[in-house]
């Protein structure tokens, strides 16, 4: 790879991490960080429920509350995060949405696993304290995901529909 390449590689790495320090964007992070805090909460308290009331294996009460929360979640990030409309949800955006989600359950649940492998059976606060381990290390660039992946044709057709009124 020659010089240039490497420096016009450099400066659009540069331009996209400025793209997440400009007042739109840390609103929708600040936003998607309340989201995330009341739906960890609640999806926390979901996989305790399923273990505890269910007797559910830790992997299928992580699941379980991760397909509720990641519904709850869907519908939070699109209206408020974004702004969006529910009316523009589209199938080919869940489906990412899902797929995003679907990589930071693996990486929650093999983070759970890999707690018991090496401490033993978890308590209930070292199982939640688990999965805010792995909450903590996937954050930003499931906020990158929504935003350039999920979201991006919804987020550009709302930016051309403010500039034609």
């Amino acid at each position: 790879m020659g010089r240039l390449e490497t420096s016009t590689q450099e400066l659009s790495l540069k331009n996209y991490v400025k793209t997440f320090v400009h007042r739109e964007a840390l609103g929708q992070m600040f936003r998607l960080g309340l989201i995330g805090g009341f739906n960890t909460v609640f999806t926390l308290s979901l996989s305790v429920l399923f273990r505890e009331v269910f007797s559910m294996r830790d992997e299928w009460a992580v699941t379980a509350a991760w397909v509720v929360g990641t519904l709850v979640s869907y519908a939070l990030n699109r209206t408020w995060t974004f702004s969006l409309d529910t009316e523009g949800a589209n199938a080919r955006e869940t489906l990412h949405f899902f797929g995003v989600n679907v990589v930071a359950w693996v990486l929650t649940v093999a983070i759970v696993w890999l707690a018991g492998r090496m401490f033993g059976a978890l308590s209930n606060f070292e199982f939640i304290l688990a999965q805010l381990v792995a909450a903590a290390i996937i954050v930003i660039p499931k906020f990158a995901a929504y935003r350039d992946v999920v979201f991006r044709r919804s987020l550009a057709d709302a930016r051309e529909a403010k500039e034609g009124e």
